[in-house]
């Protein structure tokens, strides 16, 4: 059988039971999303019916599968990349618009395609190198220093663009938002610049101004951290004070720092350990549920003197910007509470994570290469160096792989898909 067919029919659930309408989907091999036969089973949707036939078919020998198993089958057999592999989680996962159009754009090899395509011209140009190497003593020109250099140049510009997107479009609009709020001189711009010196996501990040007088903060600062490998944006925002009239300029940083709080994934309220409201902050904080996702951090713990009971609650941290404490418990915390949200990032996201390593890899490797050309070096170290380009860009594509990997990206999916 080479092509798709539909059998109607019934299923038939047991002896005490009606049997169920039923059509049968059969896909050959090549068809089918794995490439491989599979039989659908189309029937009512009614859920505790679909448990009994799920619970039928077990019995006679089927199982449920793994997560992600049925798009793993897909990409070993060749059906997908592993950057489209990404992207069917990241379309099961957006949450708006913007993400959705990033995952199909993905999903249609929008990434792939043309790493795929520069990785091919790659290894053309390396067999011309390598033929070149096999007739060295013959008076034979397979290919010219002037159009390797031209063919690299090439590649390394796209590899460049490559990251620029990735980047560009992570950092600005799909990575989580943590947004540190709080009354005037709690400890945010300290705290934010401790965490971004200590987990930075690029090498030059902006600081925020830390002064002893409150308020010194008028508008919201951000910057991009990496939480060991989670990439999260980092906003530092206006002191909270009701008190403030809205048209001045307070009241305009407030109105901004509102606007940021309604768009974070994560909420992470700084309360100064040496506030005089600052037990009973706590005490509300630790009494009360929390609507989203909400930390608390206490700031300047090293001023403490004695210790505090409510730091046994998960949701607050002790922190201390100056000596560094608990920056790595609050960093925990935070992506453990965006994990069990499920705020998870949309699939570049995702991807970029896993992938711009290798392509900066990649890049440096042909830089590299050029240099050599530059510097009259021999064509076996030119051709070295496409070969681990070529295989930083294989690890992007997934031509090169290992178990690890691929566990920890389909371990994210639901049951099945």
């Amino acid at each position: 059988m080479d092509f798709a067919q539909v059998i109607e029919g019934e299923f038939f659930l047991g002896d005490s039971l009606p049997p169920l309408p039923c059509d049968l989907f059969l896909w050959p091999n090549e068809q089918s999303y794995t490439r491989q036969p599979t039989a659908e089973l189309h029937t009512l949707g009614s859920p505790p019916l679909l448990e009994q036939v799920l619970a039928v078919l077990c019995e006679n020998g089927a199982r449920v599968a793994e997560p992600g198993e049925f798009t793993l089958r897909a990409f070993l057999a060749g059906r997908l990349d592993l950057t489209q592999a990404e992207a069917v989680l990241g379309i099961i996962d957006a949450a708006d618009a913007p993400s959705l159009e990033t995952a199909l754009s993905q999903l249609a090899g929008g990434l792939s395609k043309p790493l795929g395509e520069l990785r091919e011209q790659l290894l053309q140009l390396l067999a011309h190198l390598e033929a070149g190497l096999d007739f060295a003593e013959e008076d034979i020109t397979f290919i010219s220093a002037t159009e390797i250099e031209r063919q690299l140049i090439a590649a390394q510009a796209l590899i460049a663009a490559t990251l620029d997107q990735l980047t560009s479009r992570n950092l600005s609009q799909t990575l989580p938002k943590i947004v540190l709020v709080g009354p005037p001189n709690a400890g945010k711009s300290s705290l934010f610049n401790a965490l971004v010196q200590t987990f930075p996501a690029t090498e030059q990040q902006a600081r925020a101004l830390v002064s002893e007088l409150a308020g010194t903060t008028r508008d919201y600062l951000s910057a991009t951290v990496d939480f060991q490998g989670f990439l999260c944006e980092l906003v530092d925002t206006a002191g909270v004070d009701l008190l403030i009239d809205g048209t001045s300029i307070p009241g305009i940083a407030q109105e901004m720092t509102t606007a940021q709080r309604q768009q974070a994934d994560c909420t992470v309220l700084c309360v100064d350990v040496t506030a005089p409201t600052f037990a009973v902050e706590i005490a509300d904080f630790a009494g009360r549920k929390h609507e989203g996702s909400q930390l608390l951090a206490v700031t300047k713990i090293d001023l403490l003197e004695h210790p505090f009971d409510f730091f046994a609650h998960t949701s607050i941290i002790p922190c201390s910007s100056r000596a560094g404490f608990g920056l790595g418990e609050l960093a925990a915390a935070v992506t453990a509470t965006l994990t069990e949200t499920n705020s998870s990032t949309g699939a570049v996201t995702a991807t970029a994570a896993r992938c711009t390593d290798s392509l900066r890899s990649a890049r440096e490797s042909l830089q590299a290469s050029l240099e050599l050309i530059a510097s009259g070096g021999g064509e076996e170290l030119i051709a070295a160096d496409i070969r681990s380009a070529l295989e930083e860009l294989g690890r992007v594509v997934g031509a090169v792989y290992t178990d690890d990997v691929l566990d920890r990206i389909f371990s994210q999916f639901c049951i099945g898909k």
